[in-house]
């Protein structure tokens, strides 16, 4: 009974608070985001939810993407700062994209410049 009702409560909250409506574009954007070859990790327990995505095997590169509802329409939050609405996720997955391979390129600038020669 008590995994019934706490699973009720949960259901109402993500419905109640636009958790899973959040959820839903997260999704969309982490299989944009995929498609251009970047891994990403789903934290959806957090208010709000955070989607991580970042390349393969440099976690410390990750770039943090949450879905809010700004002004009566629903966009990404990139990082924090940066805003773009919800109804274009393949054009946030390309500023993604151009954000994680500046992220990847510096990374191995500054490995190569500190390797000796």
């Amino acid at each position: 009974m008590k995994v019934a009702r706490s699973r009720l409560v949960m259901g109402w909250w993500r419905v109640r608070f636009g958790h899973a409506t959040a959820e839903r574009h997260l999704d969309v954007l982490a299989a944009a985001t995929h498609a251009h070859g970047w891994s990403h990790l789903k934290i959806y327990v957090e208010s709000p939810p955070v989607l991580w995505v970042f390349p393969e095997g440099a976690g410390g590169l990750a770039v943090s993407v949450t879905a809010e509802r700004a002004g009566g329409r629903w966009a990404y939050r990139v990082s924090g700062a940066l805003r773009y609405p919800c109804d274009g996720p393949q054009r946030v997955a390309g500023v993604l994209d151009d954000v994680l391979r500046d992220r990847l390129g510096a990374r191995l600038a500054v490995g190569s410049a500190a390797a000796p020669r």
